[in-house]
Parts: C-alpha cells; structure tokens; sequence
C-alpha cells in the first residue's frame, strides 16, 4: 500500500488522469467533485468487472470495460449535476470525459485480470492517489492564486494573490512544481521506471538506443 500511494501515483508518474487533475485545480470544491467522481466511478467498475469476469470472454474484456466504465462515468455526472452543480459548473466538460480517461480505463482492465479483493483494493489507492494530489494542487492554486479557500475568502493572503496561478497556465506552472517536490521526496526506483517504459511502449532496448 506504501508503494501504491507514495512511488505509483498514476498522476505524478505516468500522468494518468492528468487532464481533469489540472481541470478540477483552480478550486478546492471542483477538486472534492472531481476526486468524489473519479473515486465512485473506479470502485463501481471493479467491483461490477470483478464480479463479472469469468463470464466475459477474453474478445469481449475491452468493449466490456468501455461500457462499464462509460455507464458510471455518465452516472457520476448526472450526480454531479444534480447534487454539487457549483463543482459541476466548474469542472466543464471534463465531468463527462471520465468515461475514456486512461487511469480509470486501466483500472477498470486490471479489475478483470485480478481477484474482487485486489481489483477494489488497486481501485481505492488509485482514486485515493488521484484525490490527495487533486486537492494538495487545488489548495495551493487557490490560496496564493484567489486568496481563498473553497470559495471562502483569505484575508491574509489578499495582498500576495497571484492571479496567473487561477488559469490554464498557471495550472501548468503549480503543477510541475508539485510533481517536481514529489519525485525529490519518492524518487523512482528501478520497478517504477519499468513500468513507466512499458506504459509508454518502450523496450529496454529501445531506451539505451
């Protein structure tokens, strides 16, 4: 579990889920949205593709993780839209991408490749991994970018806001530094970068070349 949360962040290592990381950053309650949505749609769809697996034949595994995937991502919005429409206003159209965004796609593949207990467990830590980075991004963006804090205002900081730190670019800029901060504090380990290589289609060889 150490290894899940602190070395195999699929945010800051393979940048999965990175787009609607940086889409729900600007403010600490679309970051609460965001996490909620993404934490529901990862443990449904292991937990519906765990059960279901030994009656999906192998050809059918990818049109069945979609589907699955797709149906609590529009799930998942509709609540949104229904329950927290300020962070749905916020958070665009990226409420309704989640469907097709690689980190929950590739949960929702290793839920069919691995027992109910490991698929659900790999889907905590995954949505757990994504919520810690999204709100830690979100604070710093909007403390020192709007000084305030989920929409409440930080008299403090009011005279030391940077703006540029609320936009897409400064998203960037935040962004960089805190997966910077992380990978000083846990670097990559020889099995991590392994994966990174195999995620990105890369051979050993390949690399050295």
């Amino acid at each position: 579990m150490k290894e899940k949360l602190l070395y195999l962040n699929p945010v800051t290592l393979l940048f999965l889920g990175a787009a609607p990381a940086l889409a729900a950053s600007a403010d600490v309650r679309a970051a609460l949205g965001m996490s909620a949505a993404v934490l529901c749609v990862l443990l449904c769809s292991a937990l519906v593709l765990g059960l279901a697996r030994k009656w999906i034949p192998a050809e059918a595994k990818l049109p069945a993780a979609l589907l699955v995937v797709a149906g609590f991502a529009s799930m998942a919005q509709l609540l949104l839209q229904a329950f927290l429409p300020g962070a749905f206003a916020m958070l665009g159209f990226y409420a309704a991408v989640l469907g097709v965004d690689l980190m929950i796609f590739g949960s929702a593949e290793n839920a069919m490749e691995q027992d109910l207990g490991k698929g659900l467990l790999s889907a905590l830590l995954s949505g757990l991994c994504f919520a810690i980075f999204v709100l830690v991004l979100a604070a710093l963006r909007e403390l020192f970018g709007a000084a305030s804090f989920a929409g409440n205002a930080v008299e403090a900081l009011k005279d030391y806001k940077i703006p540029l730190l609320t936009q897409a670019s400064g998203g960037l800029i935040v962004f960089s530094i805190l997966l910077a901060v992380v990978n000083r504090l846990f670097p990559a380990q020889g099995s991590v970068g392994a994966l990174a290589r195999a995620a990105a289609g890369l051979e050993p060889e390949d690399k050295e070349a």
